[in-house]
């Protein structure tokens, strides 16, 4: 054999590995991996444990015709004044419902937002981590 084909030949390689990080293991693992097998953590998905309140409720046709009805009174934001021809107009519920279903279809309790409105004003309500005050 000559030297160029020994240079060309492609030499084998072992897998970078690194060690479980779990205090006191010593097992080999994968560079790309963080835990051994025995010592994987589950896998959390984001906002599994959020709640979500008054799903039951914008699936019905008594919400879409009183969301039509709302927005066809004002047709802008109440926060900014944007119009339904500039942005994408949402209702928003003044005093958020949280299951309660008066409250919930309560036209006095809601009014057209913005998206980006609708957005901070949810924001504010749950301070802004997605859980209620």
């Amino acid at each position: 054999m000559t030297w160029n084909a020994m240079s060309t030949r492609k030499k084998a390689t072992m897998p970078k590995a690194k060690i479980c990080r779990e205090p006191g293991c010593d097992a080999l693992i994968r560079e790309s991996e963080t835990y051994c097998d025995s010592h994987k953590r589950p896998e959390r998905k984001p906002f599994e444990k959020a709640v979500r309140y008054n799903t039951e409720f914008y699936n019905t046709a008594r919400w879409r015709n009183l969301r039509k009805r709302v927005l066809a009174e004002t047709p802008r934001c109440v926060r900014c004044g944007a119009s339904g021809d500039d942005a994408r107009l949402e209702v928003h519920h003044v005093t958020p419902p949280r299951g309660n279903e008066g409250l919930f279809f309560d036209e006095g309790n809601l009014v057209p937002v913005c998206r980006p409105c609708h957005g901070a004003l949810t924001a504010r309500e749950t301070g802004g981590r997605g859980r209620d005050r």
